[in-house]
């Protein structure tokens, strides 16, 4: 895969990490509203006005009581932005597989088949969607620092693995955002593309530097 194919594959894992936070905080708000929703409010509940009756009287809640009573359910915008994020998730996803399975699954089953410049498109739109719902729930990207192993590229030790996914689609990033320079470059990658973050398999940069895999 190229350096784009790989930034793509990244970026759906990462969302689809992202996404699952979402949608604990949808489940989260929905579980609140639901709760308010069953609550009297305490105005309706005080002995002063009792329950309301045929009769009229003290008992009848006043309009204002009313308003309260009958005031609309709170939006759950962790919802709202969960099926935002869906739909441009099948927008995309029908650009490159169209199909009836999850969106996500479908962009990353068609991702070896795309052209490298297709990649590159849908690996920026996955980053922007990623990044807009990890800013909105305060999580940071899935990474760790890989102790002790030198950047291919740079020989720096700032390299960090992105571990969103199965193990098997980890993949390897510099911290210090140099850029590949194309056919020569050191980074090594097959498929080297000029001006593209740096990027690797995990497997094989582990196996080039310290022999394990």
């Amino acid at each position: 895969m190229t350096p784009h194919h790989l930034h793509a594959a990244a970026a759906a894992w990462s969302l689809q990490a992202a996404r699952g936070h979402l949608a604990q905080y949808a489940a989260d708000e929905a579980a609140q509203i639901n709760a308010e929703a069953m609550e009297v409010p305490s105005v309706l509940r005080s002995p002063v006005y009792g329950s309301r009756t045929g009769s009229g009287g003290h008992g009848d809640p006043t309009p204002g009581m009313v308003g309260i009573a009958d005031r609309p359910d709170r939006r759950n915008r962790w919802a709202e932005m969960g099926e935002r994020l869906d739909g441009r998730l099948e927008w995309l996803a029908n650009q490159v597989a169209p199909g009836f399975e999850l969106p996500l699954g479908r962009i990353l089953l068609a991702l070896d088949d795309l052209q490298p410049g297709t990649a590159a498109v849908v690996a920026k739109h996955l980053q922007d969607e990623d990044g807009w719902i990890r800013k909105a729930v305060g999580v940071g990207p899935d990474r760790a620092p890989l102790l002790g192993v030198a950047c291919p590229h740079c020989d720096e030790r700032q390299l960090h693995v992105q571990t969103a996914g199965p193990i098997d689609a980890w993949t390897v990033v510099c911290a210090t955002g140099r850029l590949c320079i194309g056919v020569g470059c050191p980074c090594g990658m097959p498929g080297a593309v000029e001006g593209v973050a740096h990027i690797w398999p995990r497997a094989a940069v582990i196996t080039s530097t310290n022999g394990e895999s």
